[in-house]
């Protein structure tokens, strides 16, 4: 990928003067690196171990994330379980994910739910996350109450780094020593993506232009063939029986922060 593909959609065979070997590694390394997050084609799923009445877990952390590969919450979203043990072949899950776990910034805590820091460990009705220099808080709010015969769980869907590519053999899309081969197909958009970064080398703004949108144009292609096949659903814009039960959940009576649905980033 980094000698005769890229030689290809450069025009040179030059490795040793201007597009040299490391170069070249850097930028198709950069390439799978924005493929992932734009596209969210490779999400791990992280299970955190919740304590009672410990309301943040750290992100970056080695324990939470084991593979230290966390780039950013999926949008598929956190779920909360809360298993009970009824004995040796008894147990029962809560789970609380989607609508009865939105999202909600630190502004708009303080805003509409100002009590919010001070609360006790009850069933969680919204997540969080903060940054604290080096590190990277996912925050449940209340902070969780379990019990001795429960145990707490934060399923977490998250983006994840690829690793990095450091000889000609390496195919992309490794995440450790597992190989998505499904993403074969979009192996050239990490191509036209490294091919517009070196361009910049020799100042050619029109070839970087053009291999920069032969990039999108498959990001956009991953996104039309991950689309949901058949109709679409129309949701209401507000659902009133989710609010009635998300305020009378876990017996929790306390009315819900106004307003229940918000447009925009926080919610």
């Amino acid at each position: 990928m980094q000698s005769s593909a890229l030689d290809q959609e450069l025009g040179t065979d030059d490795s040793t003067r201007l597009f040299l070997t490391g170069r070249r590694q850097r930028a198709l390394n950069t390439a799978q690196l924005h493929f992932c997050d734009l596209t969210e084609c490779a999400i791990r799923q992280s299970t955190i171990s919740a304590s009672n009445g410990v309301r943040e877990y750290n992100l970056l952390s080695t324990v939470n994330v084991p593979s230290g590969d966390y780039l950013r919450l999926a949008k598929q979203g956190p779920e909360y379980w809360l298993i009970t043990s009824g004995g040796a072949s008894s147990n029962s899950t809560r789970f609380i994910a989607g609508d009865l776990l939105p999202r909600r910034e630190i502004q708009w805590l303080n805003q509409y739910d100002l009590g919010w820091r001070a609360s006790t460990g009850a069933d969680p009705y919204a997540y969080y996350e903060r940054m604290d220099g080096g590190q990277r808080f996912f925050g449940l709010t209340p902070p969780p109450r379990i019990g001795s015969s429960e145990t707490g769980r934060i399923i977490l869907p998250y983006v994840a780094k690829p690793s990095s590519m450091t000889v000609s053999t390496d195919v992309p899309f490794t995440f450790g020593s597992t190989t998505r081969n499904d993403l074969e197909p979009y192996h050239q958009a990490l191509v036209h993506y490294a091919a517009s970064e070196l361009e910049k080398l020799r100042l050619n703004a029109e070839g970087v232009q053009v291999q920069m949108q032969l990039f999108l144009g498959y990001v956009e292609r991953f996104f039309r063939l991950m689309a949901p096949k058949g109709g679409q659903q129309i949701r209401l814009w507000r659902n009133y029986f989710t609010e009635v039960r998300s305020r009378r959940y876990g017996g929790d009576e306390r009315p819900i922060p106004f307003p229940w649905r918000v447009t925009g980033p926080n919610g």
